[in-house]
């Protein structure tokens, strides 16, 4: 990315967005921060953040008109929040806490004729800015139509505040002036600007045309302005006042600074905000009423009605994403973060690993309402870094290794149906199942050359989906290119996928091929009869990720669970909201501890026991402790087999067995062939604990790394010997993994102790 895409990514993003009361408010008070400071009952942090944005707080902290209230996303979920009573209990309770600095003087001389709210606020920013600003009123002091509130709820010691923190800022207060025509050619002459307050001051005996520009609030007479607005007008505002004192001393700065009135001002006053914020499951709440209406709010009744506020914000993607919770982020600033290490910073630990880590399922931007790319993102960057050499490879080497055992001749096949030499289908399962379920993939093919007719073909392998979500282009281009001469030279069959990865990646890199969906093939066809019913059990259904955007093949899913008699559960992050597995996007091995977070958010959807039809996301959640079982295990019941639900996760080891083995007995038995010789590591019998088993697996050690270890120990001799109790410690590194492996020779086989490996590749070595 450059700045500019970086830029119009980041926009989509709303989260910084201001809140609704914050951008209905023309001052934009941060009532967000100010409740959350009530509710925890930390006044002078509330009265401090009312300081930041009111100029006078003491005065309009009491008065506000609030008309930030209608906006008030609380409303929609029983009353609005009484921000105006709060704001009251603040300032009635509380001192200032914080005084914005004077800046350092500048040139210019300003008039500010009128002493109301507005004519007050215009003369304090200025002065703020270092401006030498003159406040000349026709009364005997400042307030204008103040005066009109009651000292009870206005006292008159606030006034005489407000004129000590003027003259504080340097600004000359001058009362009791007289004004007419003579008098304002003598201002006109005498100072650069001019402002006037409406509230105090008629302009129409003083100019022949009184209109204002509504955003820069300029007279058709150079060098004036007008704002504030009379008492006598209907639409007059308290908050209005203060807005356009505001706004009249922002134009005033720039008219002094000959630079343009106009440019950005957008966000002045009153506008618009983005923000998303979803209030359904929020409870109602009625507004706290205080119990003396004339003093208004006690410290426990104005804690409580703070409490009311839900904190406007969007954070859609991050309450359901364990991947952005896990990182304390949220799309811009993941962006921004990713954005540095690739263009700057050029790969740093940290970040190299929380950009390989996202699972680039797409939730997030479904759920985004501006359709965030973060998946996109994540996985473009992980390209980029990968072909400038700023990404190691360790966090993807596992998964990539897999792959390519998963191409290799012990595991591929490609054949037209027995006895036959064309195909009009060919039946690809994926390395996934063929991993997890080897006996499925042969019920299931066995089916489909009974109910389709003109042949059908099997193809086992590996889609390439590894090195697209590693960031491998080459290495993915390869496998898909391999794989469509292989369907070429099969005589360009339907493809049968029983996989949603197969398949989505199918359709987006090789659209020219026909291909189809298991679950959808089998929704047209009467499905095998079963030796006994299935119970009439409530499970949920979990979508994989990848089938996100696979409405047919959800919807005939959907349709043989009907078939089978099984009560599917749906849930609110189902179908197009589905979350991942943890394996989508490499994410287990990117970051081990964060894909089991992924896998236990998503079983935890509901409280019934799970049904998938993606292999990794049956694994995956079974791994977890959770009862889940695979669609094909109910349409494909084995004889005498446990119950689906209960089938344990077989781990990476029994996944690379079970492709070999597969292979094996689909050459010997359907295809008369011999299978591929065993290499004589194989011939290593280990001895293995149901504990190092799951070390081995946590550790992304295969049995087979290990049996390499022990047969080229004890074939070269080269191992240490531990004297305290025999034990052999031995390393082999086949590629870039050097795995070490404690281990005792035994009669019966080699008992293993322990295992570990470090991934990593010297400068002088050559993979």
């Amino acid at each position: 990315m450059d700045q500019q895409q970086l830029k119009a990514i980041e926009y989509r993003c709303i989260q910084e967005e201001q809140p609704f009361c914050t951008a209905a408010c023309p001052i934009h008070v941060d009532v967000r921060a100010f409740m959350a400071a009530l509710a925890k009952g930390d006044l002078r942090e509330a009265r401090r953040v009312l300081d930041r944005t009111m100029p006078f707080p003491e005065i309009i902290g009491r008065i506000c008109d609030q008309p930030c209230s209608s906006f008030c996303k609380r409303g929609e979920i029983g009353d609005p929040l009484a921000i105006a009573g709060l704001e009251r209990y603040c300032v009635t309770h509380s001192t200032a806490v914080l005084k914005p600095p004077k800046l350092p003087a500048k040139g210019g001389t300003i008039a500010i004729i009128g002493g109301g709210l507005s004519g007050m606020t215009a003369a304090l920013d200025l002065g703020r800015k270092g401006r030498k600003a003159t406040l000349i009123s026709t009364a005997s002091g400042l307030g204008g139509s103040l005066h009109n509130y009651p000292e009870e709820q206005l006292p008159h010691a606030t006034l005489q505040q407000a004129a000590t923190l003027l003259e504080g800022y340097g600004i000359a207060l001058q009362f009791e002036a007289v004004l007419d025509a003579e008098a304002l050619a003598v201002l006109r002459t005498t100072y650069d600007a001019l402002y006037f307050d409406c509230d105090e001051i008629d302009l129409h005996p003083l100019f022949d045309s009184v209109q204002t520009d509504p955003l820069t609030l300029a007279l058709s007479q150079t060098g004036c302005f007008a704002g504030g607005g009379s008492p006598v007008d209907a639409s007059f505002s308290v908050i209005k006042q203060v807005e356009d004192g505001r706004r009249a001393a922002l134009t005033i700065e720039r008219y002094l600074q000959k630079v343009s009135l106009t440019a950005q001002r957008e966000k002045e006053g009153a506008c618009a905000t983005r923000m998303y914020t979803v209030t359904s499951g929020i409870a109602p709440a009625a507004q706290i009423i205080p119990a003396d209406a004339a003093t208004g709010y006690t410290a426990t009744e104005a804690q409580e009605e703070a409490g009311r506020c839900i904190h406007c914000e969007c954070m859609e993607c991050v309450k359901q994403c364990a991947y952005l919770r896990e990182y304390k982020e949220y799309p811009k600033t993941l962006i921004r973060k990713i954005y540095n290490n690739q263009a700057i910073v050029q790969g740093t630990h940290n970040a190299n690993r929380m950009i390989n880590a996202c699972s680039l399922c797409g939730q997030c931007t479904v759920l985004c309402p501006h359709d965030f790319p973060v998946a996109d993102v994540c996985r473009s960057t992980r390209q980029e870094m990968v072909q400038a050499h700023h990404m190691p490879p360790s966090a993807h080497d596992f998964a990539l290794e897999d792959m390519r055992f998963s191409l290799s001749s012990f595991c591929t096949l490609s054949r037209h149906q027995p006895g036959t030499e064309s195909s009009r289908f060919v039946f690809y399962p994926g390395c996934q199942l063929a991993g997890s379920s080897p006996e499925t993939v042969k019920n299931v093919y066995n089916y489909l050359t009974e109910q389709l007719e003109g042949g059908v073909g099997l193809m086992l392998g590996c889609c390439g989906i590894p090195a697209h979500w590693a960031g491998e282009e080459q290495l993915f281009s390869d496998t898909m290119e391999g794989f469509k001469a292989e369907i070429e030279r099969l005589g360009n069959p339907i493809v049968i996928t029983a996989c949603s990865s197969c398949l989505s990646i199918f359709e987006e890199f090789a659209d020219a091929l026909s291909v189809r969906s298991l679950w959808e093939v089998l929704d047209t066809l009467e499905l095998p009869a079963r030796p006994d019913a299935l119970p009439g059990r409530s499970l949920t259904l979990h979508d994989p990720c990848t089938a996100r955007h696979q409405e047919a093949l959800r919807t005939s899913v959907r349709n043989l669970c009907g078939k089978l008699g099984l009560n599917i559960v749906e849930h609110d992050f189902s179908g197009t909201l589905t979350d991942c597995c943890g394996y989508g996007g490499l994410m287990q091995f990117a970051n081990p501890q964060l894909g089991a977070k992924a896998a236990t958010v998503k079983a935890e959807r509901s409280e019934w026991d799970g049904l998938a039809y993606c292999a990794m996301c049956r694994d995956n959640l079974a791994a977890g402790g959770n009862r889940v079982a695979h669609l094909l295990d109910y349409i494909f019941p084995e004889p005498d087999a446990a119950e689906p639900l209960d089938r344990k996760n077989p781990g990476f080891s029994q996944r690379h067995e079970n492709r070999a083995r597969l292979q094996q007995q689909l050459l010997t038995t359907l295809w008369r062939e011999a299978s591929t010789p065993e290499p004589e590591h194989k011939s290593i019998r280990l001895i293995l604990t149901e504990d190092v088993l799951n070390l081995l697996n946590s550790r992304h050690i295969l049995e087979e790394d290990v049996q390499k270890v022990i047969h080229q120990a004890e074939l070269t001799g080269k191992h240490l010997i531990n004297p305290d109790n025999d034990h052999r410690l031995a390393r082999y590194k086949p590629i870039r993994v050097t795995y070490w492996v404690e281990y005792q020779p035994t009669d019966q086989g080699y008992v293993v102790c322990t295992a570990y490996s470090h991934r990593m590749l010297l400068p002088e070595e050559k993979p």
